[in-house]
């Protein structure tokens, strides 16, 4: 008879990949750059409607990524990185691209509640995940993603710019404001992201390497990759820490969580997962 406790674990496991798989942790992920970007430069905690705009413009454009505007267009990349992933967006993929549209409608009413320049974004935004990976891979024809270093660093700005456009619609002063130490700030948020990003990529090694795409991982190799997202993310800690030093508990508890990280089959997830539950945690606690 199986025991209760490997029931509930396996349990929980399950709902973790599920929730990987209905993009609730990338979801997840974009909000926590954006509260700890908020934070990084003092603004207060966001309100409900910049929560909601985040969350649709990060979900949508998660979606687009995973399922293009069309079938011929996926990229035979994810299914050799997460196989059972990629058949489930192939499956159901055209009432996703309907649920992302809808998101697009329902992002640009709450952006011009918030900000008449933010209805723009959601479609710039899906215009850029567009750009930068609308196609499947092909060695012979490289996208934007597949040029050297390009993806995690592109990823990691596309989060940051999100956040500050988000936060100046909230408050215009915002840039005209910012000093030495907390543009450094923001400097050190990107860095963590893009050390996420990093981690992440450690995941697509063998579908990047097959199809040319030149990440981090890659080029450097795996455990190199590693090393460098670990750094990543200990200097951004460092930065955010030495503006702010009641962050130092943020910085520390993401250095810790990626170094228990090191032998991970699967990154993604749990570097998805994390970032929010930390920020808050540290916050509210503080």
């Amino acid at each position: 008879m199986e025991q209760p406790e490997l029931t509930h674990t396996r349990s929980i496991s399950k709902l973790y990949l599920i929730g990987g798989y209905l993009a609730i942790w990338p979801t997840a992920y974009a909000l926590g750059v954006f509260v700890l970007s908020g934070w990084t430069v003092g603004h207060a905690f966001p309100n409900w409607e910049s929560i909601v705009y985040i969350l649709l413009c990060a979900h949508s454009c998660y979606l687009l990524d995973r399922v293009k505007i069309a079938d011929h267009r996926q990229d035979p990349a994810d299914a050799i990185a997460l196989p059972e992933r990629a058949m489930l967006y192939s499956r159901f993929a055209t009432p996703i691209r309907v649920l992302l549209i809808l998101e697009l409608l329902a992002g640009t009413a709450v952006g011009w509640l918030i900000f008449p320049i933010l209805m723009l974004i959601p479609v710039v935004a899906l215009c850029v995940v567009h750009l930068y990976a609308g196609r499947g891979a092909t060695p012979s024809s490289p996208r934007l993603k597949d040029l050297p270093a390009v993806k995690a660093f592109f990823i990691a700005s596309g989060h940051l710019a999100l956040s500050i456009a988000v936060l100046w619609a909230n408050q215009h002063d915002l840039l005209t404001d910012l000093h030495l130490m907390s543009a450094l700030a923001i400097i050190g948020t990107w860095m963590i992201v893009a050390g996420d990003a990093i981690l992440c990529d450690i995941d697509d090694h063998d579908a990047d390497m097959m199809y040319s795409t030149k990440s981090l991982a890659v080029m450097l190799g795996s455990r190199s990759a590693w090393i460098s997202a670990l750094g990543f993310i200990t200097l951004g800690s460092l930065l955010i820490s030495l503006h702010q030093s009641t962050m130092i508990g943020v910085g520390a508890t993401l250095i810790a969580a990626t170094l228990i990280t090191r032998k991970n089959t699967n990154h993604r997830d749990f570097v998805d997962a994390r970032l929010l539950p930390i920020v808050l945690i540290w916050m509210f606690v503080l």
